[in-house]
């Protein structure tokens, strides 16, 4: 318990910002499907915050917008398609989800999950315009040999290199090859030390250094920076960000079943997990925190889609299977089979959240 309390007062801000933005997922999540089930002519019940019991609503043309109590997540009910009921009501109405034809069930199935994407790219397109830590093409030494050039020529570690012999550094992999090419030749350096700059200095680096050092003995590391993108830039680094993202969870499946020796399957983690790496990046800033609620939403739409009981996919797989075969399972029979489906998801939740409070509080 001790734990616990001392995480949440080094982390004053954890609980906000993680439901501000798990809320916001969920929510334009639910949009996709409430702005495509009215556009194709269904009839919306509700559109809903949380999950019940109910704290409070307002209903306007005949649809209950409400917030309820427990704040993860949020729903829409559609006539005939009713998640909290397994015996579903209005199923001949003409406006009911059932009553419409296969593929526009199918859009209002997908629009969730397209929304998803399509909020990544803005918040990540954000991210990247506001400016994400990216190498500046300045150096900073780290450490430095006794007696090497560097050491000799007075520099510390905490230098900043900003200029070689007239030009940005270019970074770790630039710097080191300059030296390697103009070894045993006099380069100049111009170093700033506590953010100030110093007289400039003059070495020259060792043709055959010692095994194991570089041409100036020193130990270097790339300086990062906010580095803002115009936005085409910012909008071609989202995509391709989401492109590795989306790359990474659906290789995970073959990473956690593949025959390991020595190696550890990836860490999977639930709601708790999540929350740590909420609280975590929040304290970085706007930028960092924007980032990882890209990620999140595209982890969000993902995991919707897979063909499993329960979530939009699972729906989605019996819709199409309809369309195919021109005959539908019975309404009734397919809510159950969801019921059962979101009953093992809640208790695969349960046991990773048990297995993240272990491994962030200990015990």
């Amino acid at each position: 318990m001790n734990a616990i309390v001392d995480y949440f007062s080094g982390h004053p801000t954890a609980i906000p910002v993680f439901l501000v933005m798990f809320s916001l997922l969920i929510a334009v999540h639910e949009f996709g499907h409430y702005l495509t089930a009215r556009l194709l002519g269904m009839r919306v019940l509700e559109f809903a915050f949380g999950f019940p019991p109910r704290a409070f609503g307002v209903r306007h043309a005949g649809i209950d917008y409400t917030v309820n109590w427990i704040p993860f997540g949020g729903f829409v009910r559609i006539l005939g398609q009713d998640d909290f009921a397994l015996k579903q009501e209005g199923l001949e109405a003409a406006d009911a989800f059932t009553a419409r034809p296969w593929w526009a069930q199918a859009i209002v199935l997908v629009a969730g999950v397209a929304m998803n994407f399509l909020l990544a790219v803005v918040v990540l397109t954000a991210a990247f315009g506001l400016g994400t830590p990216g190498p500046t093409g300045d150096v900073r030494v780290v450490e430095i040999a006794a007696g090497a050039p560097a050491d000799l020529a007075g520099l510390h570690a905490g230098d900043v290199v900003t200029s070689v012999d007239g030009s940005r550094p270019g970074g770790v992999r630039e710097l080191v090859a300059y030296t390697r090419k103009h070894a045993e030749t006099p380069i100049v350096l111009e170093i700033q030390r506590s953010g100030r700059p110093l007289a400039s200095v003059s070495v020259v680096p060792r043709g055959e250094p010692p095994e194991g050092q570089g041409p100036l003995g020193i130990r270097i590391e790339d300086v990062l920076a906010a580095v803002p993108a115009t936005p085409d830039r910012a909008f071609g680094q989202a995509l391709r960000f989401s492109g590795d993202v989306i790359e990474q969870i659906v290789g995970l499946p073959g990473q956690l079943l593949a025959p390991r020796v020595l190696s550890a399957p990836p860490q999977v983690g639930g709601p708790i997990e999540i929350f740590r790496v909420t609280a975590e990046v929040a304290q970085r800033g706007l930028p960092a925190t924007l980032l990882l609620a890209g990620a999140l939403s595209l982890n969000l739409g993902i995991l919707n889609i897979l063909p499993f009981p329960g979530l939009d996919g699972g729906r989605l797989f019996f819709v199409l299977v309809a369309g195919i075969f021109r005959r539908r399972l019975s309404p009734q029979v397919e809510q159950a089979i969801h019921v059962v489906g979101f009953l093992i998801l809640l208790a695969l939740m349960a046991v990773v959240s048990i297995a993240d409070v272990r491994r962030v509080f200990g015990g």
